[in-house]
């Protein structure tokens, strides 16, 4: 195809209505508070680890279990839902999960059983699991490919917005009112998203599966004239090819690395501040405020960074692969070095930075899968993407919990903990950087690579 018949293909019928920017962010800003009340009710676990532990009786190794629990159905949920995404429409799929997740904190309400209490945060991670996969699959909609990186890291900033308001206002509502409110109050949010988003939110967006180009018949020679925001049709691709390629596992590989800090951030944090460096509550949970604030910052401008990377025509080798790991490198040298700190200031500083580096990696690991991923496969292909890396999520906390249970100080395990986190991030980042090659694992899934796009 010539590049006059592109030009006419997108002038045409054909294609899919012209791609409005203020309505893409509008759809951005209702999935961004989607995450922001996703991971409040994350943070809530480790905000009131303390008097739920005193409520159901739960020592440190008690409490890692049920706070692992969490995310027993969290990866299995992310990657069936994601399937789904492939099939149905990603604007009920997100509704239906917000509202299991907010009946799911009902019980939290009056239960005193640790059964229920286990139950409820198992069915928690069940619907919360798909979410950000699903929510990048529905953003991805309404953006052409090298325009998402940005809108990821938004998405993805929602987690650390999230977590900065839950803490000093869950930790208020906790201390002045009672642990079970806070619950009450993440469930009532939950319900208001649903109501906003079925009221303005009613069609899919333009770059779907169902808005590509007409069929050509040689996809390798017709590419190379088309415009970015134009979706090729293409050929299904078996999913062992794109799941075991070099860019997919080294891009799982660093999200694994970076959701583990995030784990441990999201259950333990408050605690290890407490019982660890002797913090007030109060105190702690302006710490963590602080820490998710930088996190917050660390995640946006590595999306604007990547981004503007890769529209200036660099390679997403670098602009993505690279960049990922660097940070989850960085994150493994600081946690190694504040586990190892003898100052309780510096150990504090350090682990927090070294917790926050790797933070935006689960943004854009995203969209190296997107990048190889053939549109009509992506929302299974992205479920699966989260739902391996966010595996990370049922082994820290258990870890953790173990290592200070086992500990004959609890700042010693806490610190034996942090270090098994900066192995890890060192590990992964070394891997990454031999395997994640997007425009090689694009060329040889045959997946199109469009001129001054982001799957270079």
């Amino acid at each position: 195809m010539s590049l006059d018949e592109v030009k006419a293909y997108v002038r045409s019928d054909s294609l899919t209505p012209v791609h409005s920017t203020r309505r893409a962010w509008l759809v951005t800003g209702l999935l961004f508070v989607f995450i922001v009340i996703n991971f409040g009710d994350k943070a809530l676990l480790g905000l009131a680890s303390k008097q739920i532990s005193a409520t159901f009786d739960l020592d440190a190794s008690e409490y890692g279990m049920v706070a692992s629990s969490f995310f027993l159905l969290f990866s299995v949920s992310g990657i069936l839902v994601g399937f789904l995404a492939n099939r149905f429409p990603t604007r009920w799929l997100l509704f239906g999960l917000a509202v299991v997740w907010s009946l799911s904190l009902v019980p939290m309400l009056w239960t005193t059983s640790i059964v229920v209490l286990v139950i409820s945060r198992i069915a928690l991670g069940a619907s919360e699991g798909p979410a950000y996969g699903l929510s990048n699959h529905s953003m991805f909609k309404w953006f052409p490919s090298d325009m998402r990186q940005l809108p990821s890291s938004v998405l993805l900033l929602g987690s650390s917005v999230g977590t900065l308001i839950a803490a000093p206002g869950l930790t208020w509502v906790i201390q002045n009112i009672g642990w079970r409110h806070a619950f009450a109050l993440m469930a009532v949010l939950g319900v208001l998203w649903c109501v906003v988003w079925m009221t303005f939110v009613r069609t899919e967006g333009p770059y779907g599966a169902g808005a590509q180009a007409p069929e050509v018949a040689d996809v390798n020679a017709t590419t190379a004239d088309a415009p970015p925001s134009m979706e090729v049709l293409e050929q299904p691709v078996p999913y062992r090819r794109i799941f075991f390629s070099g860019t997919f596992v080294g891009s799982i590989l660093l999200g694994f690395a970076a959701y583990f800090g995030v784990a441990l951030a999201v259950t333990w944090v408050p605690q290890f501040l407490q019982d660890g460096h002797g913090l007030s509550a109060t105190a702690a949970g302006n710490v963590v405020a602080i820490y998710w604030a930088v996190a917050g910052v660390l995640v946006l401008g590595t999306g604007i960074v990547s981004q503007r990377l890769t529209l200036r025509g660099v390679s997403t080798t670098w602009s993505r692969g690279m960049l990922s790991v660097a940070m989850v490198l960085a994150g493994g040298i600081l946690t190694l070095l504040g586990a190892f700190a003898s100052s309780s200031n510096v150990s504090i500083v350090l682990l927090m930075m070294g917790l926050a580096a790797p933070g935006g990696v689960v943004a854009i690991i995203v969209t190296l899968a997107e990048e190889i991923s053939p549109v009509r496969q992506r929302g299974g292909v992205l479920g699966t993407c989260v739902a391996l890396a966010t595996m990370a999520g049922l082994l820290a906390p258990a870890v953790m919990g173990n290592f200070v249970e086992a500990s004959e100080t609890a700042l010693g395990g806490y610190s034996s903990g942090f270090k098994v986190l900066a192995l890890l991030c060192i590990g992964a980042a070394a891997l990454g950087a031999v395997l994640i090659r997007p425009a090689r694992d694009a060329a040889r899934l045959r997946k199109p690579v469009l001129a001054n796009s982001s799957a270079r």
